[in-house]
């Protein structure tokens, strides 16, 4: 593995002037009230909300789809994130990709796979195998693709499994794991205490919160910080995506100690990047990359719309949180339309993991 050429204390010194100078002015701009916005069927963003926010597992809504991310782009739409072990990864697709067609047709990341005059409840799970043009760098590819049919609660839970790794530099090992969702059903908390034995023999530990969505629980937090140095405090208790415990039991055995880089963009939003936000807290844990969406308000579903009416007037720790969100420790831009075979994120998170470690 080729490691990236540490970066000079100055430049990072710079940037963090730049972003502290850039938070400061978004959180002026955000003093006015956000409006109420909405997501209709033909968007992704529709089902992954939906399925989070579902009352039982019947209620999430499954569809035929490959398993990315997606923003609107000329003459197609860009891949802003490919979840782990689905069609899209293992096809190689990757963010920074454009994806132009499906079976000659323009792509739309709901209705290449799903029939368009059908109710989202309606839809049937695909037998076909699809043709995808996609374009990376100038250079135009076809391959065959084969959608899952499975709602994006589920997917999300999956990908984060499937995202668990570790790997050597040096004589030191590096953990990994993305949380594309985070939930706090008792099964999937106690399947992620589970998971994270896996790197009692990591010597740090990289955390990926980018393109996540989810609710944070006090448990999430005590699995990488101690005695709730993580907790902060939220003025609206009603708040969907924050379930912060006041009392917090020390339990060092499932407590990773050891250095950890957190990695946060623009798609970081609702409960994940509030985890973020505890995470660096306690100032032993380094969050880097981008901020985050601030987007910790309320979504209502209603005639196939999911409206979200912004958090105005909840305070994390006695500041507004929404439209200003979480500010990285040391920032690092990666555009999405920036097509190429390194990831700049990840590369300095493991410089900086070898510094500590």
């Amino acid at each position: 593995m080729m490691l990236p050429t540490p970066l000079s204390n100055l430049a990072r010194t710079c940037r963090v002037i730049l972003y502290a100078t850039t938070a400061l002015l978004t959180q002026l701009t955000a003093a006015q009230d956000s409006e109420t916005t909405s997501i209709t069927t033909d968007a992704l963003e529709y089902y992954l909300v939906q399925a989070f926010h579902a009352r039982t597992a019947n209620d999430r809504i499954a569809l035929n789809h490959i398993g990315i991310e997606v923003q609107a782009a000329d003459d197609g739409f860009l891949v802003t994130a490919s979840l782990e072990g689905y069609p899209a990864h293992q096809a190689g697709i990757e963010r920074g990709d454009k994806i132009l067609q499906v079976d000659e047709k323009p792509f739309h990341p709901v209705f290449s796979f799903n029939a368009k005059d059908s109710e989202p409840s309606e839809f049937v799970p695909a037998t076909a195998v699809f043709l995808l043009e996609f374009e990376r760098r100038g250079e135009v590819t076809s391959i065959e693709i084969n959608p899952v049919f499975e709602n994006l609660y589920d997917s999300y839970r999956t990908a984060t499994l499937n995202s668990v790794q570790e790997f050597s530099v040096g004589n030191k090992t590096i953990g990994y794991i993305r949380f594309w969702g985070l939930s706090r059903s008792t099964s999937d908390l106690f399947t992620l205490e589970r998971t994270m034995r896996k790197f009692r023999d990591s010597d740090g530990l990289i955390i990926d919160l980018r393109n996540s969505y989810g609710f944070l629980s006090s448990r999430h937090l005590e699995l990488f910080v101690r005695n709730g140095r993580g907790s902060f405090e939220v003025s609206d208790t009603a708040n969907q995506h924050a379930a912060i415990a006041q009392d917090f039991s020390a339990n060092a055995a499932r407590t990773f100690t050891r250095p950890i880089v957190v990695l946060i963009n623009s798609e970081t939003r609702g409960g994940t990047e509030l985890f973020a936000h505890g995470l660096a807290k306690p100032g032993r844990i380094t969050t880097l990359g981008e901020r985050t969406a601030g987007k910790i308000g309320s979504y209502t579903l209603s005639e196939n719309t999911v409206r979200y009416a912004p958090a105005d007037q909840t305070l994390i720790d006695g500041q507004r949180f929404e439209s200003v969100g979480v500010v990285p420790d040391d920032p690092i831009s990666f555009p999405f339309a920036q097509s190429r075979r390194s990831d700049p994120q990840f590369e300095t998170t493991v410089d900086i993991l070898l510094g500590r470690i």
